[in-house]
This record gives C-alpha cells, sequence and structure tokens, in this order.
C-alpha cells in the first residue's frame, strides 16, 4: 500500500495514530475514518490547525545554528499583474557571508573574492509530501522559486521516507537539496546538499521589480557586501533586523510548538 501511494494511487490513503505510525486505508471509506470517535477526532484537528507559514520560524531557527540569516517573501505583496506567477516567488530567502576568524586573513580574503563571501539561498517550505506525484510538484516548484540564488532547498515538515530514493535521484539531476524539518529545528536533517551555482541576475531583477519584501533583503545585503571592514558589522546587523523573528532556545521552540499547534514527539524537546 504504501508503494501504491507513493505512485499516486488514489485509492489508498493513509493517516497517523497515537504512536505516530501510519494506518491505512481505502479512499471509499474516507467519510467512515473522518467520523472515527470524539476524541481521536479532536486530536486529528489539533494537527490540522498549523499552518504552513507557521512551520517559517522553525526553518529560521534551523537556517540561523548554520549562519544563515533568512526572510519570509510573502508573494502576495507582489504587483498584481504577477500574482498568477506563483512558481516564481521563493517562500523563505537567505544570505550567509563567509567570514575568516582572524582579522588580518578575513580582510585578504575579502580584498581577493569578496563576491565569493557572500552565498543567496532560496527555501521552498511545505507541510507534508506524502506521495510521488506530491514530490514532482513540490520539487520542480523548488527548481522554479529558486533559479536565481546559489543554492535552492526543498523542505518539508513530514514525508514519506520511501520517497528518499527518488530525492536522491532529482538532487542529482537538478541540485535541489532537501532538509527534513523537525519540531526542534536543531534536529532537523539535511538529506541532500544542494549544488552551487552562479546567480541568475535576470531573474533577481524580476523579483526585486514585483516584490518589495525581496528587493529589501537584496538592497540590505548588497550594502553589507559593498561596505568596508569598519561598518560590516553594523551593515550585517542591519540585514539581521529586517529577517524574521524566531525562537532560540528549546523552551522558546517548545511554547511556540504548542500555542501554534505543530505536533512533535515529546523526547524531541527537552
Amino acid at each position: 500500500m504504501g508503494d501504491m501511494i507513493k505512485n499516486g494511487d488514489v485509492r489508498i490513503r493513509r493517516y497517523k495514530n497515537d504512536n505516530n505510525k501510519y494506518c491505512y486505508y481505502l479512499s471509499k471509506f474516507s467519510e467512515n475514518i473522518e467520523h472515527r470517535d470524539e476524541q481521536e477526532s479532536t486530536k486529528s484537528k489539533k494537527t490540522e490547525t498549523y499552518h504552513e507559514r507557521d512551520l517559517h520560524p522553525l526553518l529560521c531557527s534551523y537556517l540561523s545554528y548554520n549562519g544563515i540569516m533568512s526572510k519570509t517573501i510573502f508573494h502576495e505583496k507582489s504587483t498584481k499583474v504577477e500574482e498568477h506567477q506563483k512558481w516564481v516567488h521563493p517562500d523563505i530567502v537567505g544570505a550567509k557571508f563567509e567570514e575568516r576568524k582572524n582579522k588580518t586573513s578575513n580582510s585578504l580574503f575579502n580584498a581577493l573574492s569578496k563576491k565569493d563571501s557572500l552565498k543567496l539561498y532560496s527555501y521552498e517550505l511545505k507541510k507534508s509530501i506524502d506521495n510521488d506525484y506530491e514530490l514532482k510538484k513540490c520539487f520542480f516548484q523548488a527548481v522554479s522559486n529558486s533559479s536565481w540564488a546559489n543554492s535552492g532547498y526543498l523542505v518539508s515538515f513530514d514525508i514519506n521516507e520511501e520517497l528518499k530514493e527518488e530525492l536522491a535521484r532529482l538532487n542529482h539531476s537538478f541540485g535541489i537539496g532537501f532538509i527534513l524539518l523537525k519540531a526542534n529545528p536543531y534536529e532537523s536533517q539535511m538529506w541532500f546538499q544542494a549544488k552551487n551555482k552562479p546567480l541568475d541576475f535576470n531573474t533577481i531583477d524580476k523579483l526585486c521589480n514585483i516584490n518589495p519584501d525581496f528587493e529589501k533583503f537584496i538592497k540590505f545585503v548588497e550594502a553589507t557586501l559593498t561596505a568596508d571592514d569598519k561598518h560590516f558589522e553594523s551593515s550585517k546587523n542591519a540585514v539581521m533586523a529586517i529577517c524574521d523573528d524566531f525562537s532560540k532556545t528549546e523552551e522558546e521552540i517548545k511554547k511556540y510548538c504548542i500555542t501554534h499547534h505543530i505536533p512533535f514527539v515529546d523526547e524531541e524537546i527537552s
């Protein structure tokens, strides 16, 4: 049955029980499944109340831990003429400045290869990916939305692990990486690294023209990249100031997940 779902067979569906195990059933009995006893129904509703964007702070926390400053791009702020182009906007953008610990060597590095000290990232975030059809749709959305960046990633809070082999093939062919996001972001798993590529300035220009969030992020990143040593840290802090807020301690993360009904295993966050 797992293979049937993986191959997009709509006759089979599944849900996770209280032990975090998959239970399978025929689609024609969906109505019966949806009307399980009241207690299970209440639990099911709780797991469904959080929205995809509620996961953004968790991903931003994980990215910050890895030295990446990140910001949500609200596609609804784009100019009206571009509203239909859903596969243009990344969910989250990120920037990382490569820095050397020694001030002297860092100055030499920046003088010789300053443009190489900056990496720009694009992230497409999903609540879950359950079958091969969903994987293909999400993956190629990530391919489209990340064409401008040095590295592009598909991120999911839940995924059918039987799709890992197909993900490996897609990663090898198209270079998009994959991150399995956890309720405790520090336990998130990098399944596949993204391949590094040159920036696509035509697409960057397009996104700057249609979306103020993206343009502002690029503007502040460029100011940091071109800042001299004296003003680098203040410029970098200015980038961080426009980035997303996120929980910084495990206790804050646990409280956030409870408030937003994001499921997690008790042992996952101590």
